[in-house]
């Protein structure tokens, strides 16, 4: 590495499998670069759960001595990844940030796992996660909680605030997140980061953990540039017979697509520093020659919440059973309050929500008809204070459970 050299924890990964396919660096080498660095910095950021050092290690020789036999099975070859804590990987703990789940391994690999495997990916670790991935922030009895490397006086966000402060921090080059109410794109916000969360079914998925909100959640990706998440997407994203959602995708339009924006749902609104943001980013799509209007929001909080908020509860319900001589002394009281409505709820309920869902969804995409992207600030207010459930104020109003928003 010359002087004028970024180090390599700097890098982004298609840099860093050049570097590889050049002999610049080895796979170890570059595993060892990110252990030291997690063993230094992670006792203050929390971000992995679960890390097997050894492992690790096993793995980057094998992908080792497949770069110096010239047999790479691709570009990813040799680069780490961190796994959220409630995505499956055959032989690795799955903790799903809960008590409960403390001693939980699961037997096969998820199909996203499957492929990095293929890939020749070296799978650095499990992320902290809150409790069932729940929360907009990431904090749970068994983990604690997992700070913002920019500022650890402040949360990183969540579900997958973990897998973010990962990358932001410099411990692995991208990592897998999943998200369903904004749990890869709030995070992505925080850490300064680029997040995706693809339509359902982009990224096939085989049934793991009991599902949290029906459909919504998808596997996302968390990484420092646009084009890592789009060469990692590549790789996760096609079709399996497993996974019948992921069979039903045509080709993307082609084209430059045309823009709606707005800022602001209901009375609900964003802060100062984040409309600013937002603005300038809006601005910047105009300046680049893309058709830009603002539009008025195809949906309201108010639609959704109730819906969301059968789902959850029935699906925390489902879990505490599940687990019935520990689950009141062992969640967190968030979620075990969700399981106490959620027991409440009957056929009836879970059937009117499906019914609005279909409502909903209809009147979403009949909405969208005239535009191709729809542009909304990510999170309504910055990083707040670690130690709070959700910020003080978001738009000048007091502030309260931001993934509604999301």
């Amino acid at each position: 590495m010359t002087a004028t050299a970024i180090p390599l924890w700097q890098s982004d990964a298609a840099s860093l499998s050049r570097m590889i396919a050049q002999a610049g660096v080895t796979p170890r080498e570059l595993a060892e670069v990110y252990l030291d660095r997690i063993s230094r910095l992670d006792a203050s950021l929390n971000a992995f759960v679960d890390l097997d050092v050894n492992a690790v290690r096993s793995q980057a020789d094998a992908a080792t001595e497949r770069q110096r036999s010239g047999r790479r099975f691709g570009w990813i070859d040799g680069l780490p990844i961190a796994i959220k804590d409630n995505i499956f990987v055959a032989g690795m703990p799955a903790h799903w940030g809960s008590l409960l789940y403390r001693d939980f391994v699961p037997a096969y690999d998820d199909i996203c796992i499957e492929r990095l495997r293929a890939g020749g990916a070296i799978l650095l670790g499990k992320t902290t996660t809150p409790e069932f991935a729940a929360s907009g922030r990431t904090e749970s009895r068994l983990t604690g909680s997992t700070r913002l490397p920019w500022d650890t006086r402040l949360t990183s966000g969540g579900s997958s605030g973990g897998s973010a402060v990962a990358v932001s921090a410099g411990l692995c080059p991208f990592a897998l997140a999943t998200d369903a109410g904004g749990s890869t794109r709030m995070p992505a916000a925080y850490n300064g980061l680029v997040g995706l969360r693809p339509s359902n079914g982009r990224i096939p998925r085989l049934p793991g953990f009991p599902p949290m909100s029906h459909d919504f959640q998808t596997v996302g990706i968390l990484a420092r540039t646009v084009g890592d998440m789009r060469l990692l997407y590549d790789i996760l994203a096609g079709p399996d017979r497993r996974d019948p959602s992921s069979l039903r995708f045509g080709n993307c339009p082609q084209g430059r697509p045309r823009l709606g924006w707005f800022c602001r749902v209901d009375d609900h609104t964003a802060d100062d520093a984040v409309l600013r943001s937002f603005e300038a980013a809006v601005r910047s799509f105009a300046g680049a020659g893309y058709e830009v209007k603002e539009i008025q929001p195809p949906i309201a909080p108010s639609q959704l919440t109730p819906v969301w908020d059968v789902f959850t509860a029935s699906a925390a319900a489902r879990i505490a059973r599940r687990f019935a001589d520990r689950w009141q002394e062992e969640m967190m009281p968030a979620t075990a309050e969700m399981a106490r409505r959620g027991f409440a709820l009957s056929a009836a309920d879970y059937a009117d929500a499906f019914d609005a869902l279909t409502d909903f969804r209809s009147g979403a995409m009949a909405s969208w008809s005239d535009v191709d992207v729809i542009v909304t600030p990510t999170v309504p207010a910055p990083a707040w204070e670690a130690g709070r459930v959700h910020p003080a104020t978001i738009g000048h109003s007091e502030g309260s459970v931001v993934s509604g928003v999301s």
